[in-house]
């Protein structure tokens, strides 16, 4: 037994988690219409989440939504719109060009994201709160617990990342105060995946490992045999 998986098995074993299979989700975070839709087509088969990123948002519109949800069916896509204000019109917007979820920023007004989740109820859709910037994320998660979101993104900036590194420590904390699904982002490669998959997320978000590969099929495949033989 290599050393790498008795680590596993203690890790799993200390904090008593019975690991699931998340979804794999990759962020199209590139600026040209053309660039995402390539990226695409060669991963959509090996994951389930398609993500608009929000530079891709941002430049091109709410159209490459519809897009990619006619091009590729069978997966769903996630608006990455960082809502900070009129969270019921942000959500409608993409709802109706076909997001099956949409993020909301966990520092936005409670009012803004209690706006969102309720319009995403009436589409039948889902919105992710999104940490990114909060320093406080357990008070801040303890005021929005109530508004009934259906999952929490712990996001490590990018320009965080930069500076200070990454880190996975506060998905424990989460995973033990709260009952709401998680969606892990930051920096993410097939070396952090190991020690992810012991706090059991709901969703990995992978981005530049991706979509700055050379080949971004063999990236996620990458990326799923990690996820396989954390599972094994």
């Amino acid at each position: 037994m290599s050393q790498g998986f008795s680590l596993l098995l203690k890790l799993k074993s200390a904090r008593n988690i019975d690991m699931k299979r998340p979804l794999l989700q990759v962020a199209l975070d590139v600026l040209e219409e053309k660039v995402a839709l390539e990226i695409a087509v060669q991963i959509a088969p090996v994951v389930e989440i398609l993500e608009v990123g929000t530079p891709l948002l941002k430049a091109v519109g709410a159209k490459i939504i519809t897009e990619l949800k006619q091009r590729f069916p069978q997966n769903l896509i996630l608006a990455d719109t960082k809502t900070m204000d009129v969270g019921a019109l942000e959500a409608a917007l993409v709802f109706e060009a076909g997001a099956d979820f949409m993020t909301v920023c966990a520092a936005a007004p409670l009012e803004t994201i209690e706006a969102a989740i309720g319009e995403a109820k009436r589409w039948k859709r889902k919105v992710v709160v999104d940490f990114i910037g909060i320093r406080d994320k357990l008070k801040r998660a303890k005021d929005i617990v109530p508004l009934g979101p259906d999952y929490f993104g712990l996001h490590t900036a990018i320009d965080v990342q930069r500076t200070q590194g990454k880190s996975f420590k506060e998905l424990a904390v989460f995973k033990e105060e709260f009952n709401i699904p998680l969606a892990i982002a930051g920096g993410i490669t097939p070396e952090d995946i190991r020690e992810i998959m012991t706090y059991s997320p709901e969703i990995i978000v992978v981005g530049g490992f991706v979509t700055k590969a050379k080949h971004p099929y063999e990236a996620v495949m990458a990326l799923r045999r990690e996820i396989e033989y954390a599972l094994s």
